[in-house]
């Protein structure tokens, strides 16, 4: 018998905008979501369409932290005109899938 265990986490950002406002309610709901035994984090942003420059460092800031305990940040599901954002800005490589 193979059973497949994965520790990867899934969540969704239920709003569509996430600008200045939301900055700090979604630092803290990441911080909750780091636990023990955890290899991965992925936040699906499948009802988000506008995202803001501030949200974008809080989550480059979030991955670098979650990477020094040994957990992955990515990305998914994410709208044509947010992956176009994080194509210019450079940033699709580090938090897409």
């Amino acid at each position: 018998m193979v059973t497949e265990f994965t520790k990867e986490k899934n969540y969704r950002i239920e709003t569509n905008r996430l600008d200045l406002y939301s900055t700090k309610g979604l630092d803290e709901d990441m911080t909750n979501l780091l636990q023990n035994g955890t290899s991965a984090i992925y936040i699906d942003f499948s009802n988000v369409e506008e995202v803001s420059s501030a949200v974008l460092g809080l989550l480059l800031y979030k991955k670098m932290t979650y990477q020094k305990q040994g957990v992955q940040l990515f990305l998914i599901n994410v709208k044509p005109q947010i992956q176009k954002v994080l194509k210019i800005l450079n940033l699709n490589g580090h938090l897409l899938l």
